[in-house]
C-alpha cells in the first residue's frame, strides 16, 4: 500500500516514544538507545535522519559508545529512512542483516463489543507486569527493565489485562500520540491460544484508543511471525513499511 512519507514518519516518531530507552544520545541524526541490553529496539542506533559526517566514522563511534556501555552495537535500519550509502557503509564494516520487521498499520473508526463474559481491566504497571509474568511462564524480576520503560513512557498508555470467568488469559499495552495508536506487547497464555483472544484484546486497545483521541493504529510484528501476521491481515492491517536490523558477523 502506498502511504505519505509524512505518515510513516510520524508513526516511527510515535514508535520510538512508545518504548523509550532508559537512556540515549543522538550522533549526527542518528539516534543512539541504551536500555541494559533489554530488547534490540531499545539498545540499537536508529538511523532517523541524514548524515553529514564520514559514515565509517560515525559507525565506528556508535562501536565505542556502546562498548562503554558493554553492549554490542546493533542497527535498526527502517526502508524509508536508511540510504543505500549508510547499508554499504555498513556491509564494508562487516554488518550483515537480521530480523526483518513490519510496521502495519489502519485507520480505526468503529468501536469493537467485547463477548459477554470478557473482561477488559485497565491495570497499574506493577499488576500488568505479574501478569505478564504469569503468562509467559517467566520470573517476575525478569521483568526489571521492562518495568523502568514503562515508567519512562511520556505519551498516554493503557495497560489491559483480559480476563475470562475472573480468570486472566492475555494483556496488552496501547498508547497513544496524536491521533496514532500503538498496539504492544499482545501475549495470550499458551493454555488460551487460538480462542480470539489476541483479536479481543486488540478490540479493547482499540476501543481506548478511539476515546482518547486516535484515528490510526499501528503494530510491529518479527518477519518470521506467522500466526501473528496472519491474524493481524485478517484483521485489515496492511504494511506500512519495514525495517531490519544489523550486526557484525
Amino acid at each position: 500500500m502506498e502511504m505519505d512519507d509524512e505518515l510513516l514518519m510520524r508513526i516511527e516518531d510515535a514508535a520510538l516514544n512508545a518504548w523509550p530507552a532508559l537512556s540515549q544520545m543522538i550522533l549526527d541524526g542518528w539516534l543512539l538507545r541504551f536500555a541494559k541490553g533489554y530488547s534490540k529496539r531499545s539498545n540499537s542506533v536508529n538511523v532517523h535522519f541524514d548524515s553529514r559526517l564520514p559514515l565509517a566514522d560515525k559507525i565506528r563511534t556508535c562501536e565505542l559508545a556502546y562498548a562503554r556501555a558493554g553492549l554490542p552495537v546493533v542497527f535498526r535500519l527502517p526502508d524509508p529512512f536508511t540510504s543505500q550509502a549508510v547499508m554499504q557503509a555498513l556491509d564494508k564494516a562487516g554488518y550483515r542483516v537480521f530480523d526483518p520487521t513490519y510496521v502495519l498499520g489502519q485507520a480505526i473508526t468503529e468501536r469493537a463489543s467485547v463477548p459477554d463474559g470478557v473482561q477488559m481491566r485497565e491495570m497499574r504497571p506493577k499488576a500488568w507486569i505479574a501478569l505478564r509474568a504469569d503468562l509467559t511462564g517467566t520470573p517476575v524480576d525478569h521483568w526489571d527493565v521492562h518495568r523502568e520503560i514503562l515508567e519512562l513512557i511520556l505519551p498516554e498508555k493503557v495497560l489491559l489485562g483480559l480476563y475470562v470467568g475472573g480468570e486472566p488469559v492475555a494483556c496488552g499495552m496501547g498508547v497513544v500520540e496524536g491521533d496514532l495508536l500503538g498496539y504492544f506487547s499482545i501475549y495470550v497464555g499458551k493454555d488460551f491460544r487460538r480462542r480470539g483472544y489476541g483479536q479481543m484484546t486488540m478490540w479493547g486497545l482499540t476501543n481506548w484508543g478511539l476515546d482518547h483521541g486516535a484515528r490510526y493504529g499501528y503494530l510491529q510484528v518479527e518477519g518470521d511471525n506467522q500466526p501473528a501476521l496472519a491474524m493481524y491481515e485478517k484483521m485489515g492491517f496492511e504494511t506500512c513499511y519495514r525495517y531490519v536490523y544489523s550486526k557484525k558477523v
